[in-house]
């Protein structure tokens, strides 16, 4: 599967990533992602037809940026996630690459795109309420901007970056 992410600025990726390795269990063997926000997925196509398609709407776009105040859970994948309420921007950004992106297969169709930032997965069940605690503590809120536009290739656990197309600030 490839994956069109967001990567975030400097400054909210060293606030996200001191919230992961916050929440990281000791024995976890599990490589905690690089912070981002998950646009869009694909099945079965070139990471380069991707880029080719993708490459003219990342250099023209504004920068989007973004606020994070809400911390998420989802039981499936056992994930904690920060909810990003979504500044223009960002949106005009999601809409202009799904539009470019209609030819190829997506990997979830028909389901709504709902901006959030991953910070860690496969969380066992007796952690649930002590991490969501945690959460609550140590994060109030988080304003940024997208840095660059990424494309991931997720085989499992594994994810590979494919390329980057870093955005004009």
């Amino acid at each position: 599967m490839q994956l069109l992410v967001l990567r975030l600025d400097y400054r909210s990726s060293t606030t996200i990533e001191s919230l992961q390795r916050q929440l990281r269990q000791p024995n976890s063997k599990l490589a905690l992602q690089l912070p981002h926000i998950p646009l869009l997925a694909y099945q079965n196509t070139s990471p380069l037809q991707l880029k080719a398609t993708f490459e003219p709407i990342a250099k023209q776009a504004a920068v989007p940026s973004f606020h994070a105040s809400d911390i998420g859970f989802s039981k499936e994948g056992a994930r904690f996630y920060l909810q990003v309420q979504p500044e223009e921007t960002l949106n005009e950004l999601h809409s202009s690459l799904k539009l470019a992106g209609h030819e190829f297969s997506a990997a979830s169709p028909g389901n709504p795109w709902q901006p959030r930032i991953p910070l860690i997965g496969q969380v066992p069940a007796p952690f649930w309420g002590p991490l969501f605690a945690r959460l609550a503590l140590e994060f109030s809120s988080l304003e940024g901007i997208g840095a660059a536009l990424e494309c991931w290739t997720v085989i499992g656990h594994r994810t590979s970056i494919e390329w980057s197309i870093f955005l004009d600030s």
